[in-house]
């Protein structure tokens, strides 16, 4: 994805996260013709790679542009719970595995701490998990009340098969998540990702054998 710096923002997952000098678990930036910008945070800094816009990320899925700020939005998938969205600053950490508000597959938490000092904390998580996938910002004017509001894709709830889910987050002037709405569950599919389309529309990519895009448009 590019942002609006011009420059190409990617992410990468497994591996240790916390390791500067490796690419994985990171938020990359570069250049659009794939050299390292010269203003990235940890360009000419011994062990690290220049490549690392951020570290501490599980599996990231989803970037977005805030529209009004510019800033680079993210959501990646926690273990079980523990999914997060993240507002990116150059050179953060935001955690992982160190911190997770998740807990392990066989059932403990799988961090003792949810919160360290030095580690950025999300604002928005789930615990249940839905399986973040697909993130966007709605700025049209063809769906009005939801003009600013974060969409973000869901695979399953809780480890649960055929709850997948969109779910719209509500936020103040101060990025503070004030509420969120499930849509789809009806559907009972995995919602692989979510766009707006170039007609001010929300487009909805199903990941299934069934598969299918879907369009909400207004009731009427």
């Amino acid at each position: 994805m590019f942002g609006r710096d011009g420059k190409l923002y990617m992410s990468t997952a497994g591996g240790d996260a916390q390791d500067p000098s490796t690419l994985a678990g990171k938020i990359l930036r570069l250049n659009d013709d794939g050299t390292v910008p010269k203003d990235n945070p940890f360009v000419g800094r011994e062990g690290y790679r220049p490549e690392i816009y951020t570290l501490g990320h599980r599996s990231p899925l989803g970037l977005a542009v805030h529209p009004t700020t510019g800033q680079i939005w993210e959501c990646e998938d926690g273990p079980n719970g523990g999914d997060e969205v993240n507002i990116l600053v150059p050179g953060g950490n935001y955690g992982w595995p160190l911190v997770s508000l998740g807990r392990t597959y066989q059932g403990p938490w799988h961090s003792q701490k949810f919160q360290r000092d030095g580690f950025i904390d999300p604002v928005v998580y789930w615990t249940p998990a839905i399986a973040v996938s697909g993130l966007a910002f709605y700025t049209g004017d063809k769906l009005p009340k939801w003009k600013g509001d974060v969409f973000v894709g869901g695979l399953r709830y809780g480890e649960v098969i055929g709850t997948g889910q969109i779910q719209r987050i509500l936020f103040n002037e101060k990025m503070e998540e004030l509420r969120r709405e499930a849509l789809l569950t009806d559907w009972r599919h995995r919602m692989r990702d979510i766009r707006e389309g170039p007609d001010g529309l929300l487009y909805v990519l199903v990941d299934d054998d069934d598969g299918a895009v879907l369009r909400i448009e207004p009731a009427s």
